[in-house]
Order: structure tokens, then C-alpha cells, then sequence
């Protein structure tokens, strides 16, 4: 690639020797003709050239070789020929390596959607800053290398604040389904992502700002949730020692969300609700069928 958006090979054949008969079979012959197949647009057979060039050419042979599989769309093999690239002395074409090698890493996330990919996602277009940033290094005055920067840094954070923002809205999502043990996760998830765009990517982002409130409040919630549940059990069985069973079951029985978000969490205080009631069930029982029978006599 030149300085641009789309990579262009670099026409270097460096090669002045009188082709031989069986110069067909020859890397120099496999770059010429690879060369000659990526100038009209046949990038396939230029990739299948280029590759041969490789073994004698690492440098120019992995750069050119670069270039042809990224216009295939390859975006990967690209990166790692452009990485081979990068082996050179020649600065010039170091740059040039680096400026391509974060321009196809940037073109590899276009291939990566849904969820599971946004992370992978994210650290791709951080390594394409560094690629633009080292090629900046070697050319201060490259204004393409500049702006691919930028752009690889929008990038990089809109990525980073979605990966937040998804696991925010998967947590409210559970939570309406009274899962709440899952959403609670997902909400630390969202938080943990939110403080890492302020500390490493973006101290200044206003949307992670705004969320980190809503995220708190709604973990505390759900702490809370525990802690009533938990008050209103230790409550009922003070109640069941003082022979409060009425006041004890209506206790126990009170359905709210927050008892089932409790109860999601804790799985073990579901248990211990079930278990006391069971037992305040089974003394009411006893105590109606005493009344029954005082009644009758």
C-alpha cells in the first residue's frame, strides 16, 4: 500500500539480469510475474507468485506478497506478511510495512461481529494504533499514517464502549427474567469495561461516565435484595420462637422482585425460606386440627 487506503505493491523488480531459459522457474522470475499479475488486477495469481518469491526476497517478497493478499481480501495473511516485512534495514520500507500491516489489521475487524468478536475486535485496531504510530516514528511528516492513527483510536474506543454497553444491556435483560445472579455478573462486567475506557483508553469519555451510576445503583439493589431477604428470614424464626407462626408465615410467603432476584443469588436462602416454611406449615396444621378438635368437643 502507498500512503492511501488501499494498498498498491510496491514496483521494485531491482532486478537488471538478462532472464536465463529457465528463468520461469527462478523467485526473480515469480516476482516479475507476480508483479506484472497484480498491476491487472489478478491478485490470486499474484499471491501464488508472490509466495514464491519469499524464501530468496523476505523483505520486498513479504511487503509486495502483503499487498496482493490483502486486495484479495485476506486480511490476516496480509498482516503477518507485512509483519515479516518489517525484518528490513531499509526504513523506507519499514514504514511503509508498518503503515499496511495497521491498515489490514484494521480491515480485519470489519470481518468480526456479534459480541464474542468485539474484544478481539477492539485489540486489533489498538495494534493497528501502534503500527501507525511506529511508521509515524520513522516518517513524522506522513499525514496518512497520522490519520489512520485516529482513525484506528475512534475506532478502538467505539468498540471498547460497545463491548461495555452490551454487557450493560444483556445484565438488564436478565434482570427481568429474575436472573438475577447472571445479571449481577454482567452489571461488574459492564463496570470493569467502563472504568477501563477512563483509565486506558478515554479518562474524558462522557457516555462510560454516565453509566457507571446506573451500574452502581443497580448492584446495590441487588445487595440490598440478599440482605432483606436475609433480615426477613432471621425475623421469621425470631417470630416462630415467640409462636408469631401467622405473623411468621405471612412473612416467609411475601413475594416481591427483590426476593426473587434474592433468591436467584443466593440458591442456598431459597432453600432455608422453603425449609422454614414447610416446618411453620406443618405446626398451623397441627395447631387448626387442635382448634378442630376443641371445637367439636
Amino acid at each position: 500500500m502507498k500512503r492511501g487506503s488501499w494498498p498498491q505493491a510496491i514496483l521494485l523488480l531491482l532486478f537488471t539480469a538478462t532472464w536465463c531459459a529457465n528463468a520461469e522457474d527462478t523467485p526473480r522470475s515469480s516476482m516479475r510475474k507476480g508483479l506484472k499479475a497484480y498491476k491487472r488486477g489478478d491478485y490470486t495469481n499474484a499471491v501464488q507468485h508472490l509466495e514464491k518469491t519469499v524464501p530468496e526476497f523476505p523483505d520486498i517478497g513479504n511487503y509486495n506478497l502483503g499487498n496482493a493478499q490483502y486486495c484479495t481480501g485476506d486480511f490476516e495473511a496480509a498482516a503477518d506478511s507485512f509483519n515479516e516485512a518489517l525484518r528490513t534495514t531499509d526504513l523506507e520500507l519499514q514504514a511503509k510495512a508498518y503503515f499496511n500491516r495497521g491498515n489490514a489489521l484494521l480491515a480485519r475487524t470489519t470481518d468480526l461481529g456479534g459480541q464474542e468478536q468485539i474484544k478481539l475486535a477492539a485489540e486489533l485496531a489498538f495494534q493497528a494504533m501502534d503500527m501507525f504510530e511506529k511508521c509515524l516514528l520513522l516518517d513524522p511528516t506522513d499525514l496518512a499514517a497520522k490519520q489512520n492513527f485516529e482513525r484506528a483510536q475512534a475506532l478502538r474506543l467505539l468498540l471498547e464502549f460497545n463491548q461495555g454497553k452490551w454487557w450493560f444491556d444483556q445484565a438488564e435483560s436478565l434482570l427481568t427474567q429474575f436472573k438475577a445472579k447472571d445479571a449481577q455478573a454482567g452489571y461488574r462486567q459492564a463496570k470493569r469495561q467502563f472504568e477501563h475506557i477512563l483509565e486506558n483508553v478515554d479518562p474524558d469519555h462522557a457516555a462510560s461516565k454516565q453509566y457507571l451510576p446506573k451500574i452502581a445503583e443497580r448492584l446495590e439493589m441487588l445487595a440490598l435484595a440478599v440482605e432483606a431477604a436475609e433480615f426477613d428470614l432471621k425475623t421469621a424464626l425470631k417470630q416462630i420462637e415467640d409462636y408469631q407462626y401467622m405473623l411468621a408465615a405471612q412473612r416467609l410467603t411475601t413475594e416481591t422482585d427483590e426476593r426473587k432476584y434474592a433468591f436467584d443469588i443466593k440458591p442456598d436462602l431459597k432453600k432455608r425460606y422453603e425449609e422454614t416454611i414447610k416446618k411453620n406449615q406443618d405446626v398451623l396444621k397441627i395447631i387448626e386440627e387442635l382448634s378442630n378438635l376443641n371445637m367439636v368437643k
